[in-house]
C-alpha cells in the first residue's frame, strides 16, 4: 500500500526550502482561489483529511526562534570559528541582524552573512556557516511559507504578527464527509468522519488572539449542526493558553465540544511539560504530535489518546532514529494510546545506519519494514456519539 505523495514543491530563495505548494489561504490570483480551497479541503497530510486556519502566523517557537536567539547562536558560532573576541564580534552581529524579525532575517540571510563576512573578514566557508545557522533555527514549514508569501492574499503581512481570517471555520464546517477517493488514499482513516487539522499554518492561541474570537470562530463552528459531523484536531504549542481558554469557556457555561481534540507538540524532552499543560484542557480527547522529533523522549501518557510521530523534513533536518519511534510505540502499547508513525524524515537512521529511501520525507510506508507500518487513530474518532449526524449537506 503506497501513500499519497507528500505536499512539497520547492519554493523560496535558492530553491532550498521544501514546503507545501498549496496550503491554507488563497493564491494571489482570483481564478485560483477555488483550487486553493480544494487543496485545503484535501490535504496530503497523512493523519487528517483537511486543514483550516482561522489564524495565519504565530508568536514563534522552537521551530521558529526569535531573531535575538538566532543572533546569539550566530555569535556563539563565530566565537568558535574565528577565535576573535566577543567584544569584537557581537557589535558586528548586532549591526548585521539589526531590528529584523525572524522572517526578515531568514529572507535576508545571505545579505546578513555577506555583511558579517566583510566586517569580520570571514572565509567563504565561515560565511556559508552563518547562512546555515539561520536555516537551522528556522525549521517551521508554516514560517517558511508565511515568509515567502507574506502579504499575499490569505496570508499574514508578517508571519510573526498573526492575522485573523474569520469565516474559514464556517466554510470548513460545511464540507462534506470524506469522499471515496479520500478514503482510498488514506485507508487508515477508514470509518472516521472528516478529520480537520486546525492551525497548521499558525497558532490560534498566539498572544494577540482574544478568547472571544476563538469562541465565535472555533467553538461555535465546531459545535454547529454542520460542524458536528466532523472531528476537529486543534494543535498548539501553547497548551497552557489552551487550558486557560478552556477555563474561560467553563466559567461562561460553554462546554468544550466532544468532537474537538486538544493537541500539542513535543519535539524534545525539554518540551515534555506541554503534556502536563495539555491535561488541564477540558477536552474529552487529547493528542500529541512528536514531529519533528529531535531526540528520544519518555512521556507520561495519562489522559492521552493519540500520538503522532515523525522525523523532520526541512533542508537541514536533524537525524531521526527509527528506534525512537519504536520506543514510543512500546510506551503507547503499554498505555493503551493509539500510535501513528507519519514519516521517517529526510535523514532517517536505523541501528546507527542511514536509511536510503526514495520518498524525500520518508513518508512512503511501502519502503518501511512491516513492523514500522503503524498508523492508528483512536477508536473514539469512529464513534458516532462524538459527532452529530453523518449526513451530507
Amino acid at each position: 500500500m503506497r501513500l499519497a505523495e507528500e505536499n512539497g514543491k520547492i519554493l523560496g530563495l535558492e530553491h532550498e526550502a521544501e514546503v507545501p505548494r498549496w496550503h491554507n489561504g488563497y493564491q494571489t490570483t482570483k481564478n485560483k482561489t477555488t483550487k486553493a480551497i480544494k487543496k485545503t479541503k484535501n490535504t496530503k497530510i497523512q493523519w487528517c483529511h483537511s486543514t483550516v486556519n482561522p489564524i495565519m502566523g504565530c508568536d514563534g517557537c522552537e521551530l521558529w526562534k526569535p531573531a535575538a536567539a538566532i543572533a546569539t547562536t550566530m555569535l556563539a558560532t563565530l566565537l568558535l570559528l574565528t577565535k576573535k573576541s566577543k567584544g569584537f564580534i557581537k557589535p558586528a552581529v548586532d549591526r548585521a541582524v539589526g531590528d529584523r524579525d525572524t522572517s526578515a532575517l531568514y529572507r535576508d540571510r545571505e545579505r546578513v552573512a555577506v555583511e558579517l563576512a566583510v566586517g569580520l573578514s570571514l572565509t567563504r566557508e565561515q560565511q556559508k556557516e552563518m547562512v546555515d545557522v539561520v536555516r537551522q533555527e528556522c525549521k517551521c514549514y508554516a514560517g517558511l511559507l508565511g515568509t515567502f508569501r507574506g502579504g499575499h492574499k490569505g496570508y499574514a503581512e508578517q508571519f510573526e504578527r498573526p492575522a485573523f481570517f474569520p469565516g474559514r471555520m464556517a466554510k470548513a464546517a460545511r464540507w462534506n464527509l470524506p469522499s471515496e477517493r479520500e478514503m482510498a488514499t488514506k485507508p487508515w482513516l477508514e470509518g472516521c468522519p472528516r478529520l480537520i487539522f486546525v492551525s497548521d499554518m499558525g497558532d490560534a492561541l498566539s498572544k494577540n488572539v482574544s478568547f472571544d474570537y476563538l469562541l465565535q470562530e472555533i467553538i461555535a463552528n465546531v459545535s454547529s449542526d454542520v460542524g458536528s459531523r466532523h472531528f476537529w484536531l486543534w494543535l498548539s504549542k501553547r497548551p497552557a493558553q489552551m487550558a486557560k481558554f478552556g477555563d474561560w469557556l467553563t466559567k461562561r457555561g460553554v462546554a468544550w465540544p466532544d468532537n474537538l481534540m486538544a493537541m500539542t507538540t513535543v519535539t524534545a524532552q525539554s518540551k515534555s511539560s506541554r503534556v502536563d499543560e495539555l491535561r488541564k484542557v477540558p477536552s474529552r480527547l487529547k493528542g500529541l504530535s512528536l514531529e519533528p522529533l529531535f531526540e528520544p523522549v519518555d512521556l507520561d501518557f495519562e489522559g492521552i489518546d493519540w500520538l503522532i510521530c515523525g522525523g523532520g523534513s526541512d533542508v537541514l533536518a536533524q537525524p531521526f532514529h527509527v528506534e525512537w519511534a519504536l520506543h514510543l510505540l512500546d510506551q503507547c502499547r503499554a498505555a493503551g494510546v493509539a500510535f501513528f508513525l507519519k514519516q521517517l524524515g529526510k535523514k532517517p537512521f536505523y541501528q546507527n545506519e542511514p536509511l536510503e529511501l526514495e520518498h524525500k520525507h520518508g513518508g512512503d510506508w511501502s519502503e518501511w519494514r512491516e513492523a514500522w507500518q503503524v498508523r492508528e487513530v483512536p477508536e473514539a474518532f469512529r464513534a458516532s456519539t462524538l459527532c452529530g449526524s453523518r449526513r451530507r449537506v
